[in-house]
């Protein structure tokens, strides 16, 4: 019998076993294997090599020696129905190890533990496997660095000594084999069981067959609006150069500093380590004040100036972040740009997503809406991109945890919740409710998640800092519930360290009884905005679960391709729409029961950026 059929032997009769794949890239699309290995007793482990360059190591006597490696296919054909059998399966960032292995037809069914997402769920602040190891063993890992190296000497695993990398790999099987124990321990005496079980860990399928689905893009229109914001940034440049008489790198944060507090004379907001700040939040800041007129002694040429740097910057930046990086991540193979979701990219359990960030493209602006356009339908027009969007689900979980009744009536009553917070404020009907105080209104409702204060009001509104003041009280008056969870969940977060959604997710946050003012009041609104954040992360994250199996069980093309805040977006068969169309809001809708109804607003289009509204009432 081969070692490598001992293993499987070994494997088949474990209680459990966790795996881990080596591989060429840390992207899983481009990753290729080059080694698996796998754990199933403490302190003990396999490695199999599959896809060495460097195939010589030394024997026992120091001399060269070749290692055969089995053939890969070979490999994978006895693998698979180990990775299919229902033993139970343990991995560390196993949404990485499914998605390479996708590629390679193996599935892997009954994989129940990830310790990433466990630790992450339980509060380590650093997640990745070695930083928990030496965190919770006190032992320290080899650093992947003694392998491959780094800057201009680095190699790819691949062409790294392999009994090197048989030692370092099976290290991490072993390790993430101790790891489930002692965090499965952590989740049952926190009662965060069955948040793991029922929601991080089923939705990791969800997550590999997104990031495995990609997206289309749209090439010919991202080359033309590279072009287009080419020539808007020298224009700019030119304008800028012309102002101050001179010619200056705009994208320098010292030179700007020179230009602004030197030569424009204009009054810093804050200093940092190598001057003053020149960061998106001063420039407004100081823009604001120019605007107010409170700059007698200001250069006339200032506000432009500031205002034309913005400008720089936010073409700049969606430039260089999007419009030019998206054709270099469309992956030959599938000739689709696949995202990588983290179920761990945020405190309040929010997915995040990298390469590209969908989740940071400006949604509000026409630039951004002109970069959601090239993500488009891949057979139109025999298909179509469907968009489900949660309306003001943060304010609906805040009626839910707060019971304020004025709140729960306005959604029951499906109100414009915006506008009877405009009328209970300002004290008259509804219906005289004018666009600007129903504008104030909205500032104030969201306001309250994140300590809005009178000054803040007065930044984003045309009321004076005193009249912001009133508001507030007006509204709390008016929302007594609101206040009360505010005074609630602040005395239970200085009582327990943390606070917690409605499924049970935990936020720590010792930093609320610091005796620092600064430290203290950034964890009270942390603290007030965490159990809704996570509520509706948690919400969000049981309809993808649910609306997949859904999909499944009805056998249909379709597919969820991307994930953005409160929003999903499928690609739909034109077949298909209408069967869709309902499992998305069934399931969107009853994800969570609450105290008020969720409320989705679909819209459907050819690419992402344009789009219809959707009436889910009719066929």
């Amino acid at each position: 019998m081969s070692g490598l059929d001992s293993m499987i032997v070994d494997l088949n009769s474990s209680d459990s076993f966790a795996f881990d794949t080596e591989t060429s890239s840390i992207d899983p699309m481009k990753a290729q294997l080059v080694g698996i290995s796998f754990s199933n007793k403490i302190g003990s482990g396999w490695y199999i090599p599959i896809g060495h360059v460097q195939k010589l190591a030394l024997n026992m006597d120091g001399q060269p020696t070749l290692i055969n490696q089995i053939p890969i296919d070979t490999v994978l054909d006895k693998l698979r129905p180990v990775f299919l059998s229902k033993i139970p399966k343990i991995a560390h960032n196993a949404s990485y190890d499914l998605t390479v292995l996708r590629k390679y037809d193996v599935q892997v069914s009954n994989l129940f533990f990830d310790t990433m997402l466990a630790a992450h769920l339980v509060g380590k602040r650093s997640v990745g496997l070695k930083n928990l190891v030496f965190d919770l063993f006190g032992h320290q890992m080899t650093p992947i660095e003694e392998l491959i190296g780094s800057g201009k000497k680095k190699i790819t695993i691949d062409q790294a000594p392999i009994l090197k990398v048989a030692e370092y790999a099976t290290a991490d099987a072993d390790f993430t084999f101790r790891l489930h124990n002692e965090l499965l321990r952590s989740l049952k005496e926190e009662s965060l069981l069955e948040s793991f079980n029922n929601i991080e860990m089923p939705l990791v399928d969800v997550i590999v067959k997104m990031q495995s689905d990609g997206v289309s893009i749209d090439l010919k229109l991202l080359k033309k609006m590279s072009l287009d914001l080419n020539h808007r940034i020298i224009s700019i440049q030119k304008i800028l150069y012309d102002l101050i008489g001179h010619e200056f790198n705009v994208s320098s944060s010292k030179q700007l500093s020179e230009i602004l507090f030197s030569e424009l004379k204009l009054k810093p907001v804050k200093k940092t380590a190598t001057g003053f700040s020149t960061d998106a939040s001063s420039l407004d800041s100081i823009k604001q004040t120019l605007a107010a007129g409170n700059g007698d002694n200001t250069d006339p040429r200032a506000y432009e100036a500031i205002d034309n740097i913005l400008q720089f910057r936010e073409l700049a930046k969606l430039k260089s972040t999007y419009v030019d990086v998206l054709p270099q991540l469309i992956n030959r193979q599938t000739g689709r740009v696949h995202t990588s979701y983290r179920q761990t990219g945020s405190s309040t359990g929010r997915v995040s997503s990298n390469d590209p960030n969908v989740q940071n493209i400006p949604v509000r602006t026409e630039l951004g809406r002109q970069v959601r356009k090239a993500f488009i339908t891949k057979d139109h027009p025999y298909s179509i991109l469907i968009s489900a969007d949660y309306s003001q689900i943060e304010l609906r979980i805040l009626a839910h945890l707060s019971q304020d009744l004025n709140l729960i009536n306005a959604f029951n009553n499906d109100e414009d919740i915006h506008a009877s917070t405009s009328s209970l404020v300002y004290g008259i009907p509804v219906s005289r409710v004018t666009s600007d105080m129903r504008r104030v209104a909205k500032v104030l409702n969201f306001g309250v998640l994140y300590g809005l204060t009178p000054f803040g009001i007065a930044q984003q509104t045309d009321l004076s800092p005193d009249q912001g003041k009133e508001f507030i009280s007006i509204f709390f008056n008016n929302y007594p519930g609101i206040k009360d969870y505010i005074d609630e969940t602040i005395n239970f977060c200085q009582q327990k360290g943390y606070v917690e959604s409605l499924k049970g997710r935990r936020r720590y946050l010792p930093e609320i009884n610091s005796n620092n003012r600064i430290s203290r009041q950034a964890a009270e609104r942390a603290a007030i905005n965490m159990p809704i954040q996570g509520t509706a992360a948690d919400t969000i994250k049981i309809s993808m679960i649910k609306i997949q199996d859904q999909i499944n069980r009805n056998n249909i093309s379709s597919k969820m391709i991307l994930q953005v805040h409160d929003e999903l977006i499928f690609e739909s068969n034109l077949e298909e729409l209408n069967l869709l169309k309902s499992i998305i809001i069934e399931n969107m809708t009853n994800a969570i029961p609450f105290d008020v109804p969720l409320k989705v607003e679909l819209k459907i289009g050819k690419n992402w950026g344009s789009m219809d509204l959707l009436d889910p009432t009719k066929p």
